[in-house]
C-alpha cells in the first residue's frame, strides 16, 4: 500500500519539472543590448604643431637713377624677379565649435625662412647694380572660419603678416647698401585639416603673402630703389591638441 502514493509523489515532481522544463523553452530571450553610440569629434580646443612650406612668387624692384646736366640720361627700371625659397616654424591656436558643424578660430605662427631672389642690371654690358631681397623669417596671425564633417575641417583663413627682409645693393661692384629691415602686410587664403586621432591632426594649407612694398634706398644723389616683396605658400602641417 505505501507503494502507490510513493509513485504517485514522484510522478507529480516529473510533471511539475517538466512544466518547468517547458516554461523555460518557450520564454522569450533577452534582446541583446545596443553597442554605446559613438561620441561625434569635437574641434574646440587648444592646440599646438608644426608645419613646414613652400613659397614661390615674383618680387618686384623699382629702380630710379636721375644724373645731372651732361652726363647719360636717366635710368628707370622695374624688375621682377622669380623668387623661391622655403619655411619652417611652430604654430598654435584655438577652435571653437558651434551650431553643429561650424568652427571659428584663430591661429598664430613664426618661421625661418630661405626664401629670397636676386637681380643684376647692366647697360651696353656694364653692371649698374646687383640687388639680393631676402625673407629672414615670416609669422602670421590670423582668424579662421570653416565647416567640419567630422574629423574633416575645411576653412578659410586671413590676417596679419609680418617678417624680416635683407636687401644688398651693389652698384659698380661696390657695396652701397646692406640693411635688415622688419616690415607688416596681410595674408589670406584656405585650407583642411583632417583628424585622424582625438588628439592628433595633420593638414595642409595656401596662403597668399603681401609684406608690402619699401624704399629700401635713397642715396641723396638721385638712386632711389623700391622693393615690392609678394608670394604663394603651400604648407603640410600637423597639430597636437589638447
Amino acid at each position: 500500500m505505501k507503494i502507490i502514493p510513493t509513485s504517485m509523489a514522484a510522478l507529480a515532481i516529473i510533471l511539475a519539472t517538466g512544466k518547468t522544463f517547458a516554461a523555460d523553452a518557450i520564454a522569450p530571450e533577452a534582446a541583446p543590448e545596443p553597442p554605446p553610440a559613438q561620441e561625434s569629434f569635437s574641434w574646440t580646443g587648444p592646440y599646438f604643431g608644426g608645419f613646414g612650406s613652400f613659397a614661390v612668387g615674383d618680387m618686384e624692384l623699382n629702380s630710379r637713377q636721375i644724373f645731372a646736366d651732361g652726363n647719360p640720361p636717366p635710368i628707370n627700371g622695374a624688375f621682377e624677379i622669380s623668387a623661391s625659397g622655403f619655411l619652417g616654424g611652430i604654430r598654435a591656436g584655438y577652435d571653437w565649435q558651434f551650431a553643429d558643424r561650424w568652427v571659428v578660430g584663430a591661429v598664430a605662427d613664426i618661421a625661418a625662412s630661405s626664401y629670397g631672389a636676386s637681380v643684376t642690371a647692366s647697360v651696353d654690358g656694364t653692371e649698374i647694380f646687383n640687388g639680393e631681397v631676402d625673407v629672414k623669417y615670416l609669422g602670421t596671425v590670423r582668424a579662421r572660419l570653416g565647416h567640419a564633417w567630422d574629423r574633416t575641417l575645411i576653412y578659410g583663413h586671413g590676417g596679419l603678416a609680418f617678417g624680416k627682409t635683407e636687401q644688398t645693393l651693389t652698384v659698380g661692384g661696390t657695396t652701397v647698401f646692406n640693411e635688415k629691415q622688419t616690415r607688416a602686410g596681410w595674408t589670406v587664403g584656405a585650407g583642411v585639416e583632417h583628424a585622424i586621432t582625438n588628439r592628433i591632426s595633420f593638414g595642409t594649407e595656401y596662403a597668399y603673402v603681401d609684406l608690402g612694398s619699401k624704399q629700401i634706398l635713397d642715396n641723396g644723389e638721385g638712386l632711389t630703389i623700391k622693393d615690392d616683396v609678394a608670394f604663394h605658400t603651400l604648407k603640410a602641417f600637423m597639430n597636437f591638441r589638447f
